[in-house]
């Protein structure tokens, strides 16, 4: 009888030991990134998958595929787009802006993707009937919204948040001409690498706006992973200028961080004019 309890005690011990072998194989896939690239499984934890701007298994054609929650990347309504002039429609509904922008601080973050500036609270904007919060602004080299099939080099990104999880993003253009005054104050200061950069210095935020504030909009996401579709966009008509030495300094350090622009889908593209305003 012992010697049958002493034989059943073992089955149990190898049973669970096989038990806790698989959990730490399974828990050990999940976290091996060329395990995940190998077997094509997707993790659902998304807060260490890399991706990428560039081509290749991290790349935008397959951010859909790196994780489950970059599924929103493989949506209908992803961002950025194509802009074609002669399709967008001028709409009387949209309102002029109301920005309520200060002079801010900054702190200046190369996350690996983007040149990033995070700001001190208290700079809004009312839109369309609504007040959004200004959290960040960065760029994309060359732009990433293109106008009758063309870029801009340069393009930056207002990222703003209303109740929950509504966002706003104001994109403005930049094109090659004369010194920007902001970006030969800082670009010297700019992380060439990962890294952070606190400034001391205020920023004056209207500085980069344009002067003209009519504005594409329409309905779209975040252009890079998750591509959560929460955003709706206002990218400005006018662009601002930099010079060709500003433009060849952010695009070596943002080395074509740009999504490629993404179908319509039938959504439309409506214009705000602010001459008529």
């Amino acid at each position: 009888m012992k010697k049958n309890i002493a034989i059943f005690s073992l089955l149990i011990f190898i049973l669970s030991a096989g038990i806790s072998c698989q959990e730490n194989s399974r828990t050990k896939q999940q976290k091996d990134p060329m395990h995940q690239e190998n077997t094509h499984s997707k993790p659902k934890d998304c807060s260490g998958v890399h991706w990428s701007h560039h081509k290749g298994h991290d790349g935008p054609e397959n951010w859909k595929n790196l994780c489950d929650g970059f599924a929103d990347c493989g949506g209908q309504r992803q961002s950025p787009v194509d802009i074609d002039t002669k399709k967008v429609t001028e709409s009387a509904d949209l309102k002029a802006p109301g920005f309520h922008y200060g002079k801010t601080r900054t702190r200046i973050i190369n996350n690996g993707h983007t040149v990033q500036f995070d700001v001190d609270e208290g700079s809004t904007v009312k839109l369309n009937g609504k007040d959004y919060r200004l959290l960040q602004f960065h760029y994309h080299a060359p732009s990433e919204h293109t106008v009758n099939g063309r870029h801009y080099p340069l393009e930056v990104h207002f990222v703003h948040q209303h109740a929950g999880d509504d966002l706003a993003v104001i994109g403005i253009f930049f094109k090659e001409g004369k010194k920007n005054p902001l970006f030969e104050k800082y670009l010297n200061k700019f992380p060439e690498k990962e890294g952070k950069y606190d400034s001391a210095d205020l920023i004056d935020l209207m500085s980069l706006m344009p002067d003209d504030k009519s504005y594409y909009y329409y309905d779209g996401s975040l252009t890079t992973p998750p591509c959560t579709e929460i955003v709706s966009w206002y990218v400005m008509k006018q662009p601002l200028e930099a010079s060709k030495d500003q433009i060849e300094k952010f695009s070596k350090i943002l080395n074509r961080n740009f999504r490629p622009v993404q179908p319509l889908n039938g959504r439309r593209i409506r214009l705000y004019n602010d001459k008529k305003g």
